[in-house]
């Protein structure tokens, strides 16, 4: 455990340590010993209080993990951390014989195949699931709703499958998965821990519809954890933080983009100019798809645990940057036209140079309504027909 991880940890226990121990000193010097008993028993009591609520249970023999998405990145990590600490792992892999799922297999982790979008693969799953668990005397200790997909690019451009595909797999899949799983999670009760992003709390440009579904989950979330904490459920979310280089989230942007430009009409096409071509080739670097590896950042496993094993779990455990904190504060506090202009900043996209093109717009329309024309439509003239890009 790094330092400044600890210090993030500790930071409470520190602050009452310090505020306790100086005003014990200060009264004891003061000669007040009746004030330095009573702050010494108001030390002693919050600092009971806090070690009971922080303290952390322990993975127990015969208890099992369920993560979704685990062909790669977090996913992958996720499973071999959890083994690490004890837990019997069931991984749910899209594809039951990629690298991902034979680096799992080889190291004694459970893998079945599982696509959330698809209700025949989820059932089959479940099957699984609550035949292995009585086979081998386990109990569900939790499931971590993992899988996830994400897709960049401006909201006009994407396609439909890239819509649905982002709204099936991050929103409408997951709570399918967690649904049929809710008979083993009530029966044990298990936790379920929702992979959310900070961008399901401050949206951001470029990934509006999956800002969108990690909004969505936030809010599911919100709802189900009071709707089940009377049955002895948790439900936790977590934030990860920013680790696309060491994931397979984005291997497939490159494609994305060209079936995006391939579905693009010509009006568009001549509006954005190379805008949209400058948009691709930043983010051409994150388009690698490697072999799966374990995520570094250890920060990261930290946190997780803590959403996986405290006592008294938080509602949302996030793993971010310092920094993060004060944009997310200067994002709440500012009015919209200050916050648009710090979400510009804080994103730094390709920048869009505006272009007057009335000229090229106007000659559009009349080539489009002189075509309507020729195929026999009742002529008309439009009104407004100025643009300004």
């Amino acid at each position: 455990m790094g330092l400044l991880t600890w210090l993030r940890r500790q930071s409470t226990a520190l602050i009452l340590d310090v505020s306790g121990v100086t005003g014990i000193l200060y009264s004891w010097r003061t000669s007040n010993k009746y004030l330095a008993a009573l702050v010494s028993l108001y030390y002693l009591g919050t600092r009971t209080l806090h070690l009971y609520y922080n303290s952390r249970n322990q993975i127990e023999r015969g208890q099992a993990i369920v993560i979704t998405g685990c062909d790669s990145g977090l996913g992958y990590s996720l499973a071999f951390h959890c083994q690490s600490l004890g837990a019997v792992v069931i991984a749910g892999v899209l594809d039951e014989n990629g690298l991902g799922a034979t680096s799992l297999k080889e190291n004694g982790i459970i893998v079945f195949p599982l696509d959330i979008t698809d209700e025949s693969s989820i059932i089959q799953f479940y099957n699984f699931l609550n035949t292995y668990l009585y086979q081998k005397d386990l109990t569900l200790k939790a499931l971590v709703n993992n899988a996830g997909v994400m897709v960049f690019g401006e909201f006009e451009w994407q396609t439909k499958n890239q819509l649905r595909q982002q709204l099936e797999v991050n929103l409408i899949g997951t709570m399918e998965i967690t649904h049929k799983c809710m008979p083993l999670i009530r029966r044990d009760l298990s936790r379920i821990i929702l992979i959310s992003s900070h961008c399901g709390y401050e949206p951001l440009p470029g990934v509006a519809i999956y800002s969108a579904t990690k909004a969505g989950i936030n809010a599911w979330a919100t709802s189900i954890r009071v709707e089940l904490k009377k049955y002895g459920i948790d439900i936790v979310i977590f934030v990860p933080g920013s680790f696309t280089q060491e994931s397979n989230i984005l291997s497939e942007q490159t494609n994305n983009f060209d079936a995006m430009k391939e579905i693009m009409s010509i009006e568009a096409a001549d509006f954005y100019g190379d805008y949209f071509d400058r948009y691709a080739k930043y983010f051409e670097p994150l388009s690698v798809k490697d072999g799966p590896k374990k995520i570094k950042n250890l920060q990261i496993y930290e946190q997780f645990t803590g959403a996986l094993l405290d006592r008294f779990p938080s509602s949302i455990y996030k793993c971010e940057p310092w920094r993060y904190f004060f944009y997310y504060t200067l994002f709440k506090i500012t009015p919209n036209y200050i916050r648009d202009r710090l979400t510009e900043y804080f994103v730094q996209l390709p920048r869009w140079n505006e272009r007057k093109i009335i000229g090229d717009q106007n000659k559009l329309q009349k080539d489009t309504f002189q075509g309507i024309n020729a195929n026999g439509y009742k002529s008309f003239k439009v009104k407004n027909s100025k643009f300004i890009g």
